[in-house]
């Protein structure tokens, strides 16, 4: 417990007085105790002293008003005034400020001397430090212990609160409660977002304190406790150890993704089928003849999110895998979910976890398919349906243009920028328009009427436009073959910025 100036009151061998009512004081902890004369000691005060004086300098009124509410913002815990060498009371001035700002102050006699009140609060206050030195070994050592034993946050959450007569929870990143001993115990939002602006601190009483749990320097949620005493401080090496277990677990859920994600890329990308699919298949947990629904999730932090962040703490921490095969590949996640599994509730969980702002993540989800071959099918309609727009996407029917962009192998975007690069550069020398006529041309199936309503173009300048395009691409947009070839490459390449 930490040393009170209300605790040097009630030793009798001190003999020291109230001279403010207790009852008017901030429980402000000593840190140590500091004796001076000096006309303005705030600027050696670093907060918690009790400060010891004999009131050596004269004051006005005005002064001492000055001096205490000065040592109020320090804040100090005590100012500690001995009478009988200079005064036989507590000078007027003094006591009046005290006790308008609120300051806890004491006087002593003059037999006893300083250096006996510096003694006892110093030995109290190494008592108290060392107290917490066991406690946090203890602490460490249970938490290890059962972390390792892979007990998981059920064990852990009530283990610490019981240790530190606290209210204890684990929350996600986005403040949900994980777990939290008791279960009665509240959590308003704001006053989590608060403390987790300035993890570690904490409000004077039964304030809240939050520490941030990270792993491989990323912060993976958040280990709180509410309570009156400032042991809950010690929460913070704790959040550093389930850290470590988080980042160790992390590593190894890591390894079983990459194994996915080799079986995964050899069916997408190297035609791997038969018997050698269907073995493969069953050593990560897919139905070789079952099946699936696929969902691949992308962005550009996707894949490192994976790795970094858990998509799930607490079932990390409960030792659990993921409920369905996941992988990172290529540029983005992928995830295999069988028949009995709900794929709309995984896609919304990828996107939530990968986040970006909005607008900005896409996430395909396929249709039903059975075996190997439908792995390799539905992939490629998820990557299409990502093609919908941002955010969860339920696919089409797969076509071939789909099949087309949604290969990672192909060199598609290449081939599409060669293409349309005479027309990008001659839209940007000229603040032309020319690559928004083709695409809205060819969005209209080609008719002029279509496109000079979408455009508000006379039908004299779009066929000026459609002739310049041919004219800078060497292509008729009459030929079939010619038209679907600028389609592609508009598709590949969306919309040209700016």
């Amino acid at each position: 417990m930490p040393v009170l100036a209300s605790d040097l009151l009630a030793q009798p061998e001190l003999r020291l007085t109230a001279v403010t009512s207790p009852s008017s004081w901030a429980d402000v902890p000593i840190s140590w105790s500091s004796t001076t004369e000096l006309e303005d000691p705030v600027p050696f005060l670093r907060g918690g002293e009790l400060v010891l004086t004999t009131a050596l300098r004269r004051r006005t009124r005005d002064q001492w008003d000055r001096l205490v509410r000065d040592l109020v913002a320090v804040p100090v815990a005590a100012l500690c005034v001995g009478t009988g060498l200079v005064h036989n009371r507590v000078p007027a001035g003094l006591r009046a400020a005290a006790q308008r700002h609120g300051l806890a102050l004491l006087t002593s006699p003059v037999e006893i001397p300083f250096i006996q009140i510096s003694r006892w609060a110093a030995d109290r206050i190494f008592a108290e430090q060392y107290a917490r030195t066991r406690l946090m070994i203890q602490l460490q050592e249970e938490i290890t212990g059962a972390l390792l034993a892979g007990r998981g946050l059920r064990h852990l959450v009530p283990l610490l609160a019981g240790r530190l007569g606290a209210d204890v929870a684990v929350l996600d990143p986005a403040g949900a409660v994980l777990e939290q001993h008791p279960r009665s115990a509240r959590w308003p939002v704001d006053e989590v977002a608060d403390a987790s602006d300035a993890p570690g601190t904490a409000a004077p009483g039964p304030g809240l304190v939050s520490f941030p749990v990270r792993a491989d320097g990323t912060v993976a949620g958040y280990l709180v406790a509410r309570g009156a005493d400032e042991q809950v401080t010690l929460l913070a090496p704790v959040a550093g150890l389930v850290g470590l277990e988080i980042a160790h677990r992390q590593a190894l859920l890591s390894g079983r993704r990459e194994l996915v994600g080799q079986v995964v890329a050899d069916i997408l990308h190297h035609g791997l089928a038969g018997p050698e699919a269907e073995r493969k298949l069953t050593r990560i947990g897919v139905d070789p003849r079952g099946s699936h629904r696929v969902v691949v999730a992308s962005s550009g932090q996707a894949a490192a999110l994976l790795r970094q962040r858990p998509l799930d703490l607490a079932a990390l921490l409960h030792g659990q895998s993921d409920p369905y095969p996941m992988c990172p590949l290529d540029d983005g996640i992928v995830v295999v979910v069988g028949t009995d599994g709900d794929a709309r509730t995984v896609a919304d969980r990828l996107l939530h976890h990968i986040g970006g702002g909005p607008g900005t993540t896409a996430v395909g989800v396929s249709g039903v398919h059975q075996g190997a071959h439908g792995i390799r099918i539905g992939y490629h309609e998820a990557r299409q349906a990502q093609r919908q727009g941002p955010g969860v996407q339920e696919c089409r029917t797969l076509s071939l243009p789909g099949l087309l962009l949604s290969s990672a192998e192909l060199p598609l975007a290449e081939l599409a920028s060669a293409l349309l690069e005479p027309v990008r550069r001659y839209d940007a020398e000229h603040g032309a328009a020319l690559e928004a006529t083709a695409r809205s041309y060819l969005e209209h199936d080609g008719s002029v009427t279509e496109t000079c309503r979408a455009m508000n173009l006379h039908r004299n300048s779009l066929r000026y436009r459609l002739g310049q395009i041919e004219r800078l691409l060497g292509k008729r947009l009459t030929a079939t073959q010619d038209r679907l070839e600028l389609w592609l490459a508009l598709q590949v390449l969306g919309p040209a910025e700016g």
